[in-house]
């Protein structure tokens, strides 16, 4: 099994990862350089095949990589937007409902 199908196949069991710890899994199960695993990598995400997300909330931030494409901040954004105006739709349903209750003869 070559070195990239076996980062992908740890990717696949453990999820997502630490670079820093794909690294240090590449030097000590695979007998790689650091260097020529970061070059894996690199190689990986330009075809396409891992990702890297930076976590900003952490001190230092982290890179980590993962198989998933991450959601573009746009899509987030349109998500939240989404979500806001089914709510606004379940309140106004659930007034015009409890109008039509209070409206019907007993």
């Amino acid at each position: 099994m070559s070195i990239e199908r076996k980062i992908v196949s740890y990717l696949e069991s453990f999820g997502n990862t630490r670079e820093n710890d794909l690294i240090n899994y590449g030097v000590q199960n695979l007998g790689q350089s650091p260097d020529k695993i970061k070059k894996i990598i690199d190689r990986l995400a330009v075809k396409g095949k891992l990702h890297r997300i930076v976590h900003n909330k952490l001190k230092p931030p982290e890179v980590y990589i993962t198989l998933e494409e991450p959601f573009p901040p746009e899509a987030t954004m349109e998500r939240e937007v989404a979500s806001e105006e089914v709510a606004r739709i379940l309140e106004e349903a659930a007034v015009l409902a409890d109008k039509i209750g209070r409206d019907r003869p007993s």
